[in-house]
């Protein structure tokens, strides 16, 4: 079976969420500073967390 089309399928759809994201978090960041800087902390930690659970093994 050939992956080639669902995988770029799937860039497609990462490349617009993540394109969604920043666009919220410019807005964000344009009217509520602080909150937005909040938000991003906090998806930095959690980011964080995860990687450093999955190198210790606590995550499947």
């Amino acid at each position: 079976m050939n992956d080639a089309a669902p995988r770029t399928r799937l860039n497609a759809i990462l490349l617009l969420l993540a394109t969604n994201a920043l666009l919220l978090f410019g807005i964000g960041f344009r009217y509520a500073r602080e909150i937005a800087v909040g938000v991003a902390v906090l998806a930095a930690l959690v980011g964080y967390g995860i990687v450093r659970g999955r190198r210790s093994g606590a995550l499947p």
